[in-house]
């Protein structure tokens, strides 16, 4: 299970997309890669979510961002932008003085988790694992919602949301329901950075 780190400041407003991985790792065929910043990697009708991680496996040429097959590591995922139904990039990654790219490799990823079936979702907030719960959110109140069609909760922050905490470091975890099924998205020592809000005049 994954352990997730988040960074939020007090006193601010964001949306927070968590992309939501199933366990079946999948592969999309690489047909060209571009020695560009950021490398664009070619892989006809890829199928792949924007924002989601790939890592690129057995590329001839173009080795340096190849994957070791027997040995992966959630590590050698990158965050990818989708350029077209063919055309993916890996934004911060430049490829301009790599090896010219010459034939095949794959883009593995994780096949985007089916969440059509779920109705509820819930995050608890605290200072250790088996502590006292700080703060919640959850799909009742509108600070969690299920975005089924893009595999991803997305955490709705305003300035009240965390009003009752103070800057430093809480674990949390998040659950989806399914009737009384519950999926936990991450660990239950999934950290949240809580930094101070320095600009507070009016």
């Amino acid at each position: 299970m994954k352990t997730l780190s988040l960074s939020l400041r007090l006193g601010a407003t964001a949306d927070i997309p968590i992309r939501v991985e199933s366990d079946e790792l999948t592969f999309a065929p690489i047909t060209a890669m571009t020695k560009a910043a950021p490398v664009h990697i070619t892989s006809t009708g890829h199928g792949i979510p924007d924002g989601w991680r790939a890592a690129v496996f057995n590329a001839g040429g173009m080795t340096e961002l190849n994957t070791p097959w027997n040995a992966i590591r959630d590590s050698d995922f990158r965050r990818l932008a989708v350029i077209d139904a063919n055309t993916i990039a890996f934004p911060g990654v430049t490829s301009a003085g790599f090896r010219t790219y010459t034939s095949g490799g794959e883009l593995a990823y994780y096949a985007p988790k089916d969440l059509s079936g779920y109705t509820a979702a819930r995050m608890d907030i605290k200072r250790a694992v088996g502590g006292t719960v700080l703060a919640s959110l959850n799909t009742t109140d509108g600070t969690i919602e299920i975005d089924a069609p893009n595999s991803a909760v997305w955490l709705h922050i305003t300035p009240t949301t965390l009003a009752t905490l103070t800057a430093g470091d809480y674990v949390f975890d998040i659950e989806l329901i399914d009737g009384t099924d519950v999926l936990a998205l991450c660990s239950a020592d999934s950290v949240l950075h809580l930094l101070p809000e320095v600009t507070t005049s009016t």
